[in-house]
């Protein structure tokens, strides 16, 4: 009779090693007490030091790094200034909108969170703290069940919260200031050849600001990164076509907007691989997306980006169903993980279940890492063989992702474990006998009739500019 092994058994089997994953997003607090304990420590340098001791151009960088800050960065990795924010209605939002995605809503709770839903003020405080505590969610799946993990927090993306502005007053015309989010170009009228090389330097800036990035991860010998960020497609033509409009002058026709989205990911595809070249023993984890799109047809970044150590990640609902916002892509997304009301970690030592496929990338990191710790000796290109060759197939994500299924973590750490002693496609091939799929449900649960509403998770963008390395 075959014997299964389980994943708690696993877990005893694991080694002291301590994997080191780092959390490219919005800055993770590692003072919560599931964190705290995880948190990664630069030996190399000393709390509050204003000389660079180590070597890697960042003093004082104990615990990680804040890219966003002003005048160079900040060693203070995450930023606590709006955790006011994180009030027990916006608690209840998130949980409230967990139960709409697992369809376990009742009347009453659908009725409060519609209510919420339409009222702009909240909506602007919710969406601003589903960015702002990110982080701090995706750095608690990272780690989750790994004492071994070391956890860097590196702080990318900017987290500045504006309340909406308030009516005018009646019969005063209101002003508005145009926000650019990408481009710093001239008032003077530019010509579409002039644009065309912006659109090109704007990609390239992209690139040039992860490359760094990316060889201080190297430096310190990181062996996984999640990155639950991105660019998506409708993103791009949005601020390509304003600043078409703020620097042409017109509107741009769907000729020419087609021409310059394609340019810009054209580009991206083109200098993206040195950013990954620049770590290549560290394995990232990309989140592909949430615009219920496909990454085969519409581009995105990064998950686009040509590289052996990268993988993307869908999400799906438990192990039923691809996720309704999720992105996929027959041959640019490689594996599903859950990524649907998944409770996590959050500023305040609180825990709210967030949905995406941000949500699902570090479900695949938190493997990788726990793979790393069971055989220390095994590269990235062994682990990423391991994540893909050791998925549970689903007749519902043939098509949608390259290996057709969801990875199993369980079966990823037997592949792991036996590799110690065989070669790593003999210890995937036993695993994949020794370890069953995970159980999945009969039955899907229903909503109730008209309970639909018009909101869904939002993937933290990279349309920043961080200060170079």
């Amino acid at each position: 009779m075959k014997k299964l092994i389980t994943l708690a058994t696993l877990l005893q089997l694991g080694t002291a090693s301590a994997s080191v994953v780092a959390i490219m997003d919005t800055g993770t607090d590692l003072s919560h007490k599931d964190l705290a304990p995880k948190a990664w420590t630069n030996v190399g340098e000393k709390e509050g030091s204003l000389t660079d001791l180590d070597g890697d151009g960042l003093p004082g960088d104990v615990h990680g790094w804040d890219f966003t800050a002003e005048g160079g960065g900040s060693a203070k990795a995450y930023n606590d200034k709006y955790n006011y924010l994180i009030t027990a209605d916006a608690v209840k939002f998130y949980t409230l909108y967990a139960k709409y995605e697992t369809k376990t809503i009742n009347q009453l709770e659908f009725s409060w969170l519609k209510d919420k839903v339409n009222d702009k003020n909240f909506m602007n405080a919710v969406n601003f703290v589903g960015g702002y505590v990110h982080g701090t969610h995706v750095g608690g799946i990272s780690a989750l069940n790994n004492a071994n993990a070391k956890v860097m927090s590196l702080k990318i993306l900017p987290t500045v919260y504006e309340e909406l502005a308030a009516p005018a007053a009646p019969g005063v015309e209101k002003s508005v200031e145009p926000v650019q989010l990408e481009f710093d170009f001239s008032p003077a009228k530019m010509t579409l050849d002039e644009y065309n090389a912006e659109i090109v330097k704007s990609a390239q800036q992209q690139i040039d600001q992860m490359t760094p990035l990316h060889a201080f991860l190297d430096f310190h010998h990181v062996d996984v990164v999640n990155q639950s960020f991105g660019i998506g497609h409708e993103a791009a033509i949005g601020f390509i076509k304003s600043g078409f409009q703020d620097n042409i002058k017109r509107d741009p026709t769907q000729a020419e907007l087609d021409a310059l989205v394609k340019l810009y990911f054209d580009t991206l595809r083109e200098k993206g691989p040195e950013m990954f070249a620049a770590a290549p023993k560290t394995l990232f984890v990309i989140a592909a997306g949430n615009d219920t799109s496909d990454n085969d047809a519409l581009a995105d970044y990064p998950a686009d980006i040509p590289a052996a150590n990268k993988i993307v990640v869908a999400a799906t609902n438990g192990y039923t169903e691809i996720a309704d916002f999720s992105n996929f892509g027959a041959t640019k997304v490689d594996v599903a993980a859950p990524g649907v009301a998944i409770l996590s970690t959050a500023p305040t030592q609180t825990y709210l279940p967030l949905s995406g496929t941000s949500q699902a990338a570090p479900f695949v990191t938190n493997a990788i890492a726990q793979a790393k710790d069971m055989n220390p000796a095994l590269a990235a290109a062994d682990i990423k063989a391991i994540i893909l060759g050791t998925v549970d197939v689903k007749a519902f994500l043939k098509g949608k992702v390259a290996t057709s299924g969801i990875v199993n973590k369980a079966r990823v750490l037997r592949a792991a474990e036996l590799s110690k002693t065989m070669n790593v496609t003999v210890a995937i091939a036993k695993a994949k006998a020794e370890i069953a799929d995970v159980a999945s449900p009969k039955a899907f649960a229903k909503r109730l009739p008209g309970m639909t509403l018009n909101y869904k998770p939002i993937r933290p963008s990279l349309l920043v500019k961080m200060p170079l390395l």
